[in-house]
């Protein structure tokens, strides 16, 4: 048997690849919308409801498979999560009308709440002291990764093959994680299970504290800011600007790299600086990349357009795993059932804003700049009242 260290590193190593599944589930097939929309004669509306479908599907998937998490067990869990994924990744590629691709979509969506979820309890069952919380930067610097690689390398696969390919790829990565599993033991105790019912009087008592609440709000609003630019940018790029899917991919590169550097410097400052400053420099970072959009308000203009979104998710950067890692360890008995709601109300909240996208009319940077400010202001209000909780405590 592995010695206990060397198992929880191989716990922290694998629980950023499980997580980077849900970095991967929008961002990898954003810049094929336009071109999967052409074929099945779908709306610029209904493509971006595809993005919907999928996250309060993941939403709902986060609460189902915490329940099983913390009711039967981490893997049992995970493993029907990640079969269920590469079988809705296999489904998208071979429909051929936007019904079937919406609920191969929705699979998707619902499956990887299972990877999420069993990611982050993995951790709380496994890792202790100051390594957690480096672990729970890991964590979302893995997620992140996926934002800045996924649209890159779909831009070309759907330049080069076709967007069916990146679902082709979807699968394969889930057939890795699958068997990278196995070697996984289950972490959570017989006598720490949870009958159903204990598990949703575990919902009462996690919902009840506003800390968890306000947090998840800033999670939330960090989520829904971070996925703007993939729910407008493939359109505006391709249809409005008339560049090419790769070009999309290069912008959404820029924009995650943003994230990914805020996340490796945090990292390195969480030793030497209270998360709660690097918190509050993140939302300082927010609304000097939204004052850069208003630069050229009249118009869609790329540069300060671009600015501004790479300032935003260089904010979230700094903001997200120390809000993670706040929540997470408010109830280390109900992991399973603090990251499902967590996840759930995440992922609600970036459907709703994925949604909004369709009710601002986002012809010139000062409407999608009105767009990002309305968020960061709830972001802002969840964010101060989940530090307030935290001093109180």
């Amino acid at each position: 048997m592995r010695p206990l260290r060397d198992y929880t590193g191989y716990v922290i190593i694998i629980a950023p690849l499980l997580n980077s599944l849900s970095g991967i589930a929008i961002d990898l097939f954003a810049p094929s919308m336009p071109a999967i929309g052409a074929e099945f004669g779908a709306s610029v509306a209904q493509m971006q409801n595809s993005i919907s479908v999928t996250l309060i599907a993941y939403a709902v998937g986060q609460l189902f498979f915490g329940l099983i998490a913390d009711g039967r067990g981490r893997l049992i869990a995970l493993f029907p999560g990640l079969c269920l994924f590469l079988a809705g990744s296999l489904l998208a590629m071979f429909s051929h009308n936007l019904a079937t691709f919406l609920f191969a979509r929705a699979i998707q969506g619902f499956a990887v709440g299972a990877c999420q979820v069993t990611a982050r309890a993995m951790l709380v069952d496994n890792v202790r002291g100051e390594r957690f919380y480096s672990a729970v930067a890991w964590l979302s610097l893995a997620w992140g990764i996926g934002p800045v690689i996924a649209p890159f390398i779909g831009g070309i696969v759907e330049q080069q093959l076709g967007w069916r390919w990146n679902f082709a790829l979807y699968a394969l990565y889930s057939g890795i994680l699958i068997l990278l599993s196995l070697r996984l033991r289950e972490s959570l105790p017989q006598k720490a299970r949870m009958s159903i019912l204990q598990s949703l009087y575990g919902y009462r008592i996690v919902l009840s504290n506003r800390r968890f609440l306000f947090a998840t709000l800033a999670l939330g609003t960090s989520l829904a800011l971070f996925l703007i630019w993939n729910v407008i940018g493939p359109f505006l790029i391709q249809h409005t600007l008339h560049y090419s899917p790769t070009f999309y991919g290069g912008t959404a590169l820029a924009a995650g790299l943003a994230y990914l550097l805020a996340t490796i410097i945090n990292r390195f400052l969480i030793k030497r600086i209270r998360n709660h400053f690097l918190i509050l420099a993140g939302l300082v970072c927010n609304a000097t990349g939204i004052a850069c959009m208003l630069i050229e308000p009249g118009s869609i203009a790329l540069v300060p357009l671009l600015t501004g979104i790479i300032l935003v998710n260089f904010g979230q950067g700094l903001l997200f795993s120390n809000m993670v890692a706040l929540t997470m360890t408010l109830f280390p008995e109900r992991a399973g059932t603090t990251a499902s709601l967590l996840g759930c109300g995440m992922m609600i909240c970036g459907g709703l804003s994925s949604s909004l996208t369709m009710a601002v009319p986002l012809e010139n940077n000062g409407n999608i700049a009105l767009l990002f400010f309305f968020l960061l202001a709830l972001q802002i209000i969840g964010t101060v009242a989940a530090l307030r909780s935290t001093s109180t405590k």
